[in-house]
């Protein structure tokens, strides 16, 4: 599971987009990311984007993506088509080929995703025989 910051700008993710790539005869030049808070929201927070490519190859693929305007903490869905507009924010425009990737994200207001711990360990002992 991604895990990314409420309400922030430029923030990078790693997914696996380059694998969906192999269901479509069409080619696509970018990427549609569309986030939706579907827990206690009949209606569902959404927010739909397309996504700076930063670097793709056939391991992963990186993106820059926002969550400006999401204030809520919790997990929302992603999904990412591929499509043939810089611009185009929805999922249902003739300029979308299809769906790549879905999965969840997890939005924290903590600036701390991980903690790294400190880790002390003594000298190696070696006794003779």
């Amino acid at each position: 599971m991604q895990e990314l910051l409420i309400d922030t700008a430029g923030q990078t993710i790693r997914l696996t987009l380059n694998e969906g790539r192999s269901y479509y005869s069409e080619l696509f030049s970018d990427y549609l990311v569309v986030i939706t808070r579907e827990e206690k929201s009949p209606s569902g927070l959404l927010l739909a984007q397309v996504a700076t490519l930063i670097l793709e190859n056939e391991r992963y693929t990186e993106i820059e993506i926002t969550t400006e305007g999401l204030t809520t903490t919790g997990q929302y869905r992603y999904v990412v088509y591929g499509q043939n507009s810089d611009s185009n924010t929805n999922p249902n425009d003739a300029s979308v080929v299809g769906e790549v990737e879905q999965g969840w994200i997890k939005l924290t207001g903590d600036t701390e995703l991980y903690n790294v711990p400190t880790i002390t360990i003594s000298n190696d002992k070696i006794y003779g025989q």
